[in-house]
């Protein structure tokens, strides 16, 4: 293994017999995915697992493009989602990399986190909701604004061997550039996707339109104004003859903007249409919607508005009101663009087949090239475990990621048996004893 500087890795080795090691035991079901746990359970030194993960040279950058150039066939789709999100590992010290008091949405309050910003590729299944087919792209640390700017932190940032070069960027910003190598890479997909997080900054938007890709993104019901898109608006330099011209398009002083909460209490009962998106566990996933093209308004003060047009999408969800605007996807139907608003659910079940399958929030090291080698296995890991899930295509019924997570270790187990000369009849028997009694099944 050779260093970016073209010296060569005193540990190559190491690294090189350890990699599928690790993969292994974050595969292998059950808890203790430490780095001392995974050594344990694997009969490898523990400090050979955390030279592995905290100071081999590989860059994680590289391996993450190579999930975004190496998507299988029998995944790959423009028929895809890209769906970028923020997930928080908890963490009850302080030393570790990135580690603050912020807002946590695994327990939705403020708490010590880490949080990191992702990106995935989402192929929304046939029918059923469950055969949706997630593909990971990139995962990236967010540092808080205190962790680059203040004086404070500079101890704990050479603790955890923050490179000098990291400047704080925004969870949008992080997306913005996750997205950017997606694109680079030509992963194929029909369009953008984010939760309101995400959606609420103009910023983050406007890069979208700027790349002509198409987004379906969450909004605050309450804080986005918007006027119909048919509404006459005032271009820069004609004014209607009263006063100095506009300096940017606006709307007259007559029109009156309103947020998605108030149109959907304008709404009468023919205006929502039941639309159900995909088969679930037990009934069809439903509910009702409406959708009206508007145009965003930058000032409500100031009357102006921006270039922003699309469909407003409603839903009137027995707990709350739901809402996406919908930009670049003008022809779609009412029913595509209810499938793709809830598509952005796969990137939760990814976190969670992450963590509860894969180990991702039992990673105890402390540094920022630790952490990144850790959250890349992870990424690596599940884009195995999905690949064999997407061979299973021809089924009738895809598994669940846990589900084939646990016949690979069952093969593995069965296999370790048919080696020591076992019919395999036997060994299937031996192996499925051993998965028992070796993991937490």
């Amino acid at each position: 293994m050779t260093r970016p500087d073209g010296s060569t890795w005193s540990r190559a080795a190491n690294t090189w017999n350890v990699a599928p090691a690790y993969v292994g035991g974050l595969i292998r079901p059950g808890s203790h995915k430490t780095l001392r746990g995974i050594g344990k359970r694997l009969a490898i030194n523990e400090h050979r697992v955390r030279r592995f993960i905290s100071e081999s040279p590989w860059e994680h950058e590289s391996v993450q493009e190579y999930l975004n150039q190496q998507i299988p066939e029998t995944i790959t789709s423009p028929a895809a989602m890209l769906i970028a999100d923020d997930v928080d590992i908890l963490k009850q010290g302080h030393h570790s990399v990135g580690v603050k008091r912020q807002y946590a949405g695994s327990i939705g309050k403020i708490a010590s986190c880490q949080v990191g910003v992702d990106l995935v590729a989402a192929v929304p299944g046939e029918a059923r909701n469950a055969d949706q087919i997630t593909w990971p792209l990139g995962f990236e640390l967010y540092l808080p604004r205190k962790w680059i700017e203040d004086d404070e932190f500079g101890d704990r940032r050479q603790q955890c061997d923050v490179p000098e070069d990291v400047d704080f960027r925004t969870k949008p910003e992080i997306a913005v550039d996750l997205l950017s190598r997606a694109r680079k890479a030509s992963v194929p997909h029909a369009c953008v996707g984010a939760d309101s997080g995400y959606g609420k900054y103009l910023s983050f938007r406007t890069q979208l339109r700027e790349w002509n890709e198409p987004y379906i993104l969450g909004v605050s019901p309450k804080d986005l104004p918007v006027i119909p898109e048919s509404t006459r608006i005032e271009e820069p330099g004609r004014g209607s003859g009263r006063g100095r011209p506009p300096s940017e398009p606006r709307y007259s002083e007559n029109v009156i903007p309103q947020s998605p909460v108030e149109i959907s209490a304008d709404l009468d009962d023919e205006h929502w249409s039941e639309v159900s998106w995909a088969e679930g566990t037990k009934e069809p996933l439903s509910g009702r919607f409406f959708r009206t093209r508007v145009r965003v308004v930058k000032s409500v003060a100031k009357r102006r508005v921006s270039d922003e047009t699309g469909w407003l999408l409603l839903e009137d969800g027995e707990d709350k009101l739901r809402a996406w605007l919908c930009w670049g996807v003008d022809e779609w139907s009412l029913e595509e663009l209810v499938r793709y608003a809830h598509l952005r659910w796969a990137i939760e079940r990814f976190h969670e087949d992450a963590k509860q399958v894969l180990g991702l929030d039992q990673f105890e090291g402390r540094t920022w090239k630790g952490w990144h080698h850790h959250v890349t296995i992870v990424l690596l890991t599940h884009a195995f475990i999905t690949s064999e899930r997407a061979a299973r295509g021809a089924a009738a019924r895809l598994p669940s990621f846990p589900e084939v997570a646990r016949e690979l270790v069952y093969e593995m187990a069965t296999q370790i048996a048919e080696h020591e000369g076992l019919t395999r009849e036997k060994a299937r028997d031996l192996g499925a004893a051993m998965v028992r009694g070796l993991t937490d099944w």
